[in-house]
């Protein structure tokens, strides 16, 4: 993975390419989902934030573990793409300024609960997996567009990172109290 991250009048922004050199399939786990109303569709720009203090913003798109802290009825996982063997896959994360901590199982935080901090590094992690036996691969359509939801049972690990890293400073919105910090499952 080639990425760059820069400020922007409208926010932070992060292009990554993934290139494929193997000759095997793999999927890239970074179309986030989000819903208008009761629709689903995809989220070009998000990605799962966090602040790791002193200084670390991670920048997620990848399927994370569930919280700890409490019971989710449903498990948010994105949809994938697929990377031919030989093939690139390019994506971009546009986050507004002051970047929020994001998290599918947390509501925005209250002013009351939220603070700022200053990152001077940001993570961006993505992750893909090949084919393992035990996935169930469906081709779906999510407003209007192509994409893999991967589901099933396979061998450890279930999926793999790339990662990242860019010196930048970022204003970031954090919560105070109450938010799970977690890094991808792998």
């Amino acid at each position: 993975m080639k990425a760059t991250a820069k400020n922007t009048n409208a926010g932070l922004l992060i292009e990554y390419t993934v290139e494929n050199n193997t000759d095997r399939e793999h999927y890239l786990w970074d179309l986030m989902i989000k819903y208008e109303g009761k629709t689903q569709k995809i989220d070009h720009d998000g990605a799962y934030v966090f602040f790791v203090a002193p200084k670390t913003l991670n920048v997620i798109r990848a399927e994370l573990p569930l919280p700890t802290a409490f019971d989710v009825a449903r498990k948010e996982i994105p949809f994938a793409r697929l990377l031919l063997p030989g093939g690139t896959l390019t994506g971009k994360v546009k986050l507004p300024h002051p970047v929020t901590e994001f998290s599918p199982y947390y509501a925005p935080p209250k002013e009351e609960n939220q603070e700022k901090a200053v990152a001077s590094e940001v993570v961006l992690a993505v992750g893909w997996t090949p084919v393992k036996p035990g996935m169930n691969i469906s081709e779906r359509d999510v407003g209007g567009e192509k994409v893999y939801a991967i589901r099933g049972s396979w061998a450890p690990p279930y999926k793999e990172l790339l990662q990242e890293k860019f010196a930048i400073s970022v204003e970031v919105t954090v919560y105070k109290e109450d938010f799970e910090r977690q890094m991808p499952l792998r």
